[in-house]
């Protein structure tokens, strides 16, 4: 999951692909700015669509699979 650091007061607002990273910017930009936080970003709507199809494209292998052997 992708984390955000939000800094208020610089109006800073970075993506980072772990919390572990995004703590360390915390760490780096609370010395400028003490209401700086890390929240998880959420799933990017691209990520959710890609997701999505290709749960579709493993489910339509499953189902010729299953038809497959059903013939034999």
């Amino acid at each position: 999951m992708k984390f955000i650091l939000i800094a208020t007061a610089m109006n800073l607002q970075l993506a980072y692909s772990s919390q572990e990273i995004c703590n360390k910017a915390l760490d780096i930009i609370k010395a400028q700015d003490p209401k700086a936080v890390c929240i998880p970003a959420g799933e990017q709507p691209i990520e959710t669509m890609m997701e999505s199809f290709f749960n579709m494209v493993k489910r339509l292998e499953e189902i010729n699979q299953n038809k497959l052997t059903k013939k034999d």
